[in-house]
C-alpha cells in the first residue's frame, strides 16, 4: 500500500508539530493545507514558504515507493538578489527543509512497517 493512501491531514499536522518540537530554527513558514484531490477531500500537502527567496515549496510522497519524499519548489517569474546574510539564512531553511523530508521520511516508513 502507498504510504499516500494512508496520511491525513490529522497526521501530517501531528507529524509537523513533532518536527517543530525537536527545535530547528528557520524563518520559513511550514503549514499543511488540504490538497486538491477529488478522489480524498481530507489529504494534505505539507507546504513551506522559503522566507529569503519567495518561493512556495510543496512536500509529498514520492508515487509508489517506499516512503520517500520528495520536495517541489514553484517556478519564480522574478529574479531575486540575496546578500551574504540573506545567502545563509537561506542555507539554513534549505537544510531545516531537508532534515524535515528526511524525517517525514522515517515516519513514513515506520508507519508502512507498522501495517
Amino acid at each position: 500500500m502507498p504510504v499516500r493512501d494512508l496520511l491525513d491531514m490529522h497526521l501530517l499536522e501531528q507529524w509537523l508539530d513533532e518536527f517543530r518540537n525537536l527545535g530547528y530554527l528557520t524563518g520559513s513558514d511550514i503549514r499543511v493545507l488540504e490538497q486538491q484531490d477529488d478522489t480524498d477531500l481530507n489529504r494534505g500537502l505539507i507546504v513551506v514558504d522559503l522566507s529569503e527567496a519567495a518561493t512556495v515549496t510543496y512536500l509529498q510522497p514520492i508515487a509508489d515507493s517506499d516512503g520517500r519524499w520528495k520536495a517541489t519548489m514553484e517556478a519564480r517569474d522574478t529574479t531575486i538578489e540575496l546578500t551574504a546574510v540573506a545567502i545563509v539564512n537561506l542555507a539554513n531553511e534549505l537544510t531545516v527543509l531537508g532534515a524535515l523530508v528526511s524525517y517525514l521520511e522515517t515516519k513514513s516508513r515506520d508507519l508502512l512497517t507498522a501495517r
